[in-house]
């Protein structure tokens, strides 16, 4: 099965085409909603082809003299197929324009969380890139005919440019998940409370930690992740909590705290 079967659309197909069909098969498939996490692999592989049109104009059109002539060895044909394709595969084969270029260029994860646009700087001149909203670290970005020249005679490569993202302390992510380690008391932990929670983008919110609450318990906070436009994915946040023990040296905590041990209260694990 090709690309385009696998995405349900026409050789013909435009590029809004190809794009609404992704992202009904990348809703269908996504190993978060159930989904075949191969199938979700096949279904983006399609759509990273098609969606190049440097990629896709290679793989309509693949080079229809690749392995003519060969396995003949000294047969008395090499000669002949050498004299009728020898010219055709030459050309095939002979440089178009100047190889391409590699810069590496680290975004924050707050710009990576609302895209942005960022000014690269190489040897050979100075470059405006727009970030998407959601990019993803790893991601190459390509520059049309930005890439240095080293033959005159030819036209300049692409520039490639590779993000990086920057994650900053207690923070990290998981596609479009994002993942923040908040410290607790550890009593707040046992009785419940309510914490405040600074986004990357600097907005607060007030999350309620439940009663038995254990270290390394996860809360939900719908909705705050990456969002990522291409896909129509947006993720979660999840808090990841840490508790801290606080050091009680007051006689009378101590003994309250010794009275709920004998109750067997402290230290049990509630299961919901």
């Amino acid at each position: 099965m090709d690309h385009y079967e696998i995405l349900g659309v026409s050789k013909d197909a435009e590029q809004k085409d190809i794009k609404k069909a992704f992202r009904k098969l990348a809703s269908k498939h996504h190993p978060d909603k159930g989904g075949d996490p191969e199938q979700f692999k096949t279904v983006q592989k399609a759509y990273e082809t098609l969606s190049d049109p440097d990629k896709r104009e290679q793989y309509d059109n693949p080079n229809p003299f690749e392995g003519l002539g060969q396995g003949f060895g000294n047969s008395p044909f090499a000669d002949i197929f050498g004299d009728i394709f020898g010219n055709r595969r030459h050309n095939a084969y002979r440089p178009q324009k100047n190889p391409d270029g590699l810069v590496d260029v680290g975004v924050t994860l707050l710009q990576a969380y609302t895209g942005t646009t960022v000014v690269v700087n190489t040897g050979y001149g100075s470059y405006e890139v727009n970030v998407p909203q959601g990019v993803a670290d790893g991601t190459k970005l390509r520059l049309a005919n930005r890439g240095p020249v080293r033959n005159t005679e030819l036209p300049p490569g692409d520039l490639i440019v590779r993000l990086h993202i920057e994650f900053p302390n207690n923070w990290g992510r998981d596609r479009e998940h994002l993942f923040y380690r908040q410290n607790i008391n550890a009593i707040d932990a046992m009785t419940g409370c309510t914490v405040t929670v600074t986004h990357v983008d600097s907005r607060k919110y007030e999350l309620k930690v439940p009663a038995g609450t254990v270290h390394g318990s996860r809360l939900k906070m719908g909705g705050l992740g990456m969002k990522i436009p291409e896909y129509g994915m947006v993720g979660d946040l999840y808090i990841i909590l840490e508790l801290d023990v606080p050091i009680i040296t007051n006689t009378k905590d101590i003994e309250t705290l010794n009275k709920i041990k004998q109750r067997n209260i402290y230290g049990k694990q509630i299961y919901r």
